[in-house]
């Protein structure tokens, strides 16, 4: 750079001739390495948080869907309860014998229900949410006069979580 008075002159150095890419590949090669994927660490790390994220995820789900299911076993039994109460109402009966079974909620006057029958829409109706009918106990243990029941999950008496019983 020269001063000629207030202005500048800028002198341009010679011009190096252009390296081809090759020559800036093989230069950069030796100094620096190109990635072109992930380290084996980096990809047992991402797989281990992928999997921590799945299992907390799903133990949330499960608990979930276990709740669900116990909030529509109750709303089911509280459903065949109603129907169960007209289905009395028409025979003229005020309590079902110990050993009712509900499919005869499922039938029409003709076929062997109650004079106004079905009183449920279906079969499906008269089962709890895992498939298992529902249990009729007579007299009740939470209820005055009988209890729908279902015995939740696993099926048994007693339980606790979504293995716990629900009564209307």
């Amino acid at each position: 750079m020269n001063h000629a008075g207030n202005t500048f002159v800028y002198i341009r150095k010679a011009q190096q001739p252009m390296r081809s890419t090759r020559q800036i590949t093989r230069h950069n090669h030796g100094t620096r390495r190109h990635r072109h994927g992930f380290t084996l660490v980096e990809v047992i790390v991402i797989v281990t948080i992928m999997a921590l994220l799945v299992t907390v995820v799903s133990t949330t789900l499960v608990q979930k869907m276990g709740q669900a299911k116990s909030e529509i076993a109750r709303t089911g039994a509280a459903r065949l309860n109603q129907a169960l109460n007209s289905y009395l109402l028409d025979i003229g009966v005020s309590s079902p014998p110990s050993d009712f079974d509900f499919e005869v909620l499922t039938l029409r006057s003709e076929d062997g229900g109650g004079p106004n029958g079905p009183y449920v829409n279906n079969v499906d109706d008269v089962k709890d949410p895992w498939g298992r009918s529902f249990v009729l106990v007579n007299p009740g243990n939470v209820n005055l006069t009988w209890d729908i029941t279902s015995y939740g999950e696993d099926g048994q008496l007693g339980g606790e979580g979504p293995a716990a019983d629900v009564t209307n």
